[in-house]
């Protein structure tokens, strides 16, 4: 299975996870057989960063309800984990121990939801309100 993951920066299994798969800068792709992976600058937005070819998505949160739709058309499980790293959330797959996300009612979540930190966000932890009509599909704007 090929498993994609939001990561503040490139680190291999030891890449700490994202608190929005929107805003990552990087994008981690492991083949959870072999545990081999690519890392993926994602600076220019995650959208046309994500690859075609993987089987899911672990986040830790911070998902907006058309990209979660974008990547379920294409057959993409996502599933939502509060591991901090690569790894952790690896062996919590494995153990079938993390939630898949069948529909997205709010963008946050997860064990980096900031609050309070960004004058511009909600505490969602989408980062998506700046602008009004931003379109990250939760309900706290």
């Amino acid at each position: 299975m090929k498993i994609c993951l939001p990561v503040d920066q490139i680190n291999g299994l030891h890449s700490e996870i994202s608190p929005s798969f929107r805003a990552a800068p990087a994008l981690l792709v492991i083949d959870s057989l072999n545990r081999e992976f690519i890392g993926i600058d994602a600076a220019s937005g995650t959208c046309s960063a994500t690859p075609l070819h993987v089987d899911a998505i672990v986040c830790a949160g911070g998902m907006g309800r058309g990209m979660f739709n974008g990547l379920r058309r294409r057959g993409i499980r996502v599933f939502n984990t509060n591991a901090i790293t690569v790894a952790d959330a690896l062996t919590e797959l494995q153990a079938g121990s993390l939630e898949e996300i069948t529909e997205v009612a709010c963008c946050g979540g997860g064990h980096h939801e900031h609050s309070d930190t960004n004058e511009h966000s909600s505490g969602c932890g989408c980062g998506g309100h700046q602008n009004e009509g931003s379109g990250c599909g939760c309900s706290h704007h």
